[in-house]
């Protein structure tokens, strides 16, 4: 590949992160501009994530931005899997999104009591976009200090946001200790029985 055309790839994956970011940091005030540059850091650092923010600068400047979003979801999901990025990119989501972009729904209607029932089921990523929120909302103790107690650090990065097909030959190579921790994250959590069964004699 030569000097241009490494620029002109330079450029696109340049506007497609950065209409990537729009989405969710639009309008937002200076200091979200660092948690932009750890994103950005985040995102050169996955395997073949450069190139498809490359594709989707093409998409913007060749005029077609309708097919932007294509792919969107399988980019997030392996950026999450950076230690730390699913964290990170939650309290900044947080703390911008509207209540129908939160995983619980008619989140404003319901009790403290209620809110708190459905956190176990939430992937970290989630657990802090619900914390950004409630902070900058209600700001309910309840809620807050719940949250605080489900937010942890995963099995490995990306656990979250991997399925059983993934997980398991994953979780059969860790040591025993290291599965029995897995099981007790998974209890807190989303309780599968297809991960705790397999891993209970652990």
């Amino acid at each position: 590949m030569d000097l241009i055309q490494e620029t002109q790839r330079s450029l696109y994956a340049t506007v497609g992160a950065t209409a990537w970011m729009v989405g969710v940091l639009r309008d937002a005030p200076g200091w979200v501009g660092h948690a932009w540059r750890e994103r950005n850091q985040v995102v050169h650092r996955l395997s073949g994530a450069y190139e498809a923010l490359s594709e989707r600068g093409k998409v913007i400047m060749g005029g077609a931005q309708q097919e932007l979003e294509v792919g969107a979801q399988e980019l997030d999901q392996a950026a999450r899997r950076i230690p730390g990025a699913a964290e990170a990119e939650g309290a900044v989501v947080g703390a911008f999104i509207g209540e129908a972009d939160l995983p619980i729904a008619h989140y404003d209607k319901l009790t403290a009591d209620g809110v708190v029932h459905k956190l176990p089921g939430l992937t970290q990523f989630e657990l802090r976009k619900v914390r950004g929120y409630e902070t900058r909302n209600q700001a309910r103790v309840t809620v807050i200090g719940r949250i605080d107690k489900l937010c942890e650090e995963q099995p490995w990065p990306g656990y979250d946001e991997m399925t059983l097909d993934e997980i398991l030959p994953k979780a059969r190579e860790l040591p025993a200790a290291a599965q029995t921790d897995l099981v007790h994250y998974e209890r807190r959590h989303k309780n599968r029985r297809t991960i705790t069964d397999a891993f209970s004699h652990a």
